[in-house]
């Protein structure tokens, strides 16, 4: 294989004084090595100046008496050029210095041929493109260091920062002159440290290790959860130092907590959504039976005390369904387009009288709050609900304040930004000073059953009705809390451009709700259905009952008189109530319509039907409520086919 042509400048002060054996450029003149010559060092370097030369073969007598310092001189002018110098015999020992200052190689002329001569002159120019080859490779190196978007780090092998790369430097908020020197440990959060001490011993007994992740803390003293994989650095078979690589993860644990919490919120929400219908009817069934006994039994009956209990148990039982049903997101949901401050100001009376003198309450409400679409009596709810949280988190007294504003939310970035779209939202925020939480806790809070509190002193379902009602109402909440620096919530609600709905009249004063219409009752639970009829007979209405869809238009075909009320379920088995309801007012368009359901909001949409309409009758349901919206829809207008 032949070799490529090199390039060569030859400069010999008086090329016409052979040497021994002639003169430089005949020994080489004629091979694959191009010549070109120079009679002075001052001529050569206009010449190599043009960059075209591959190397530089320098006769002794173009230098001048100082020698090295020429050679030095040519080095820094030129500091990727091969340089060969020719030497006389007797001057081996400045050859040697001529290298050390930067000479490639050097030949002896008196006993130069052209084979070592050529030999010589490649390894030069080989040496120098190996050396070129280095030097961008170290600095392709360093630029992979410095740019990389991972840190990366030295340490020796007492923990000390040897080196740091951009990337350290931005997340970690220290400049390369002050981190150098740094121990890893001062940096380690307290509940990492015992982590870090065990890492540190594995990696220095050079043990396989897995990437595992640890919290530091920053300059600015916030922390930073890194995942961090590194190893042991040998040299000449001596530990020298370790080596690493970290990731910043924490904003991706964050938004996988969240996704994890959202997660195990959604199975509970759907266990208690599917629990709901059967305890709803069992509720049903007890409380209206409870209610019969207690009328049919005299005041001063042995039994009138158990019968109050039982009623009282319900009543409590009916709060939880309807508890866990808000946290599930599933309950019966009646939402109006309104200004959130009017629904603040309404409750204020109410938390004054909730949370005592000891705490001091304030607001602060924006002046011109956008609008929103929720239901305003759980907008109470969670306001309550927070507010007593705080009350029972400042038992020596504090500072309770509720402010509400407009804000519009960017692209997602921040530790605490709501997990919602870009947009414009109402933020309605709750704090306290009081005893605070930990990071475990806040963690926890929005589960069901999950509380801070001492036995006996809470249920648990507070925060997770308030995680439900707003997460029903399209929005999201925040907590911020720090033990004993208090706590805040902040709720973010969609902001809307409605006009504010005008709230609905009260409902009918009590009366009677007596009637002698004929009714067409239709539920597959038999002990609710003979407890519904109970009470319709009871009031005079006359009573048509059926198990399901199919039997109930099977009596209305056959029943020749008018049927001024459909009565029915809204989930059964083989025909819903909604289809049944379809079939029935085209045989009966006048017939009217009443839907009732213990299911969740969720299941009664999915069957066709708008629980927020006044056609439905939510379970568990008193015999006033039902006669109450039976009597009511049968004196109301017809309603359209």
């Amino acid at each position: 294989m032949s070799l490529q042509p090199i390039r060569i400048l030859v400069v010999e002060d008086d090329p016409a004084q052979p040497p021994t054996k002639g003169t430089i450029q005949e020994s080489i003149r004629g091979t694959e090595l191009t010549i070109d010559q120079a009679p002075t060092l001052l001529a050569g370097l206009q010449k190599l100046a043009k960059g075209v030369y591959q190397a530089l073969l320098l006769g002794r007598d173009a230098l001048s008496a100082d020698a090295v310092s020429d050679i030095l001189k040519l080095r820094v002018q030129f500091p990727a050029l091969p340089i060969v110098v020719s030497i006389s015999r007797n001057e081996s020992q400045l050859g040697d210095r001529l290298l050390e200052a930067g000479a490639s190689d050097y030949v002896v002329k008196e006993t130069i041929q052209w084979e070592s001569l050529k030999k010589a002159l490649r390894f030069a120019v080989e040496r120098e493109a190996r050396k070129q080859d280095l030097q961008r490779a170290e600095q392709r190196s360093h630029e992979l260091f410095e740019n990389a978007k991972d840190i990366i780090f030295t340490l020796d092998l007492d923990g000390n920062f040897t080196s740091i790369n951009n990337s350290a430097v931005e997340v970690m908020g220290w400049s390369k002159t002050d981190a150098i020197g740094i121990n890893l440990k001062t940096l380690v959060a307290p509940e990492h440290l015992s982590l870090c001490r065990q890492m540190m011993q594995r990696i220095l007994n050079d043990e396989p290790l897995q990437q595992f992740e640890i919290n530091l803390i920053r300059k600015d003293g916030q922390k930073v959860l890194l995942e961090v994989s590194a190893r042991l650095i040998p040299c000449e078979g001596k530990k020298k130092a370790v080596q690493g690589i970290a990731r910043d993860v924490t904003e991706r644990r964050r938004l996988e907590s969240v996704v994890r919490q959202s997660q195990k919120l959604e199975a509970i929400g759907r266990l208690s959504g599917g629990l709901a219908h059967d305890f709803n009817n069992l509720l049903c069934v007890i409380s209206g039976h409870s209610e019969l006994l207690s009328e049919r039994l005299p005041a001063d009956h042995p039994s009138a005390k158990n019968v109050a209990q039982i009623k009282k148990a319900v009543n409590s039982a009916s709060t939880l369904v309807r508890q866990l049903l808000a946290f599930s997101r599933k309950q019966v949901f009646y939402p109006q387009t309104l200004d959130l401050n009017k629904v603040v100001v309404e409750t204020e009376k109410l938390l004054s009288r909730l949370i005592g003198e000891h705490i001091q309450f304030s607001y602060k409400l924006h002046s011109e709050l956008w609008q929103v679409r929720v239901d305003p009596v759980q907008i109470e709810q969670i306001i309550v609900n927070l507010a007593l949280n705080a009350r029972d988190a400042m038992p020596h007294g504090g500072k309770l304040s509720i402010l509400t504003e407009n804000v519009e939310l960017g692209d997602p970035s921040g530790s605490h930004r709501p997990n919602l779209p870009a947009g414009n939202y109402v933020l309605l925020v709750v704090a306290d000073d009081g005893h605070g939480m930990d990071e475990y806790a806040q963690n926890r809070i929005f589960e069901p059953f999950y509380s801070t509190k001492e036995l006996g002193k809470g249920t648990g379902l507070g925060l997770a009705t308030v995680y439900g009602i707003v997460k029903q109402s399209g929005g999201a909440i925040t907590v911020h809390s720090q033990p004993h620096q208090g706590t805040t919530f902040k709720i973010y609600f969609p902001r809307v451009d409605q006009e504010a709905a005008i709230a609905p009249g009260a409902t009918r004063a009590a009366g009677n709700f007596s009637g002698t219409e004929t009714i067409l009752l239709v539920e597959n639970a038999e002990p609710l259905r003979a407890l519904a009829k109970e009470f319709l007979k009871g009031s005079g209405y006359a009573v048509l009952e059926a198990e399901n869809g199919k039997e109930a238009l099977r009596i209305a075909n056959a029943f020749g008189g008018p049927i001024d009320l459909l009565l029915t379920d809204v989930i059964m088995p083989e025909m819903g109530g909604k289809q049944l309801a379809d079939q029935l007012k085209t045989l009966r368009p006048t017939t009217k319509i009443l839907y009732m359901s213990g299911y969740s909001d969720e299941a009664i949409a999915q069957s066709g039907v708008r629980a927020m309409e006044m056609v439905f009758l939510e379970k568990p349901f008193t015999r006033e409520v039902l006669l109450r919206k039976v009597r009511r829809i049968l004196d109301e207008a017809p309603q359209p086919r």
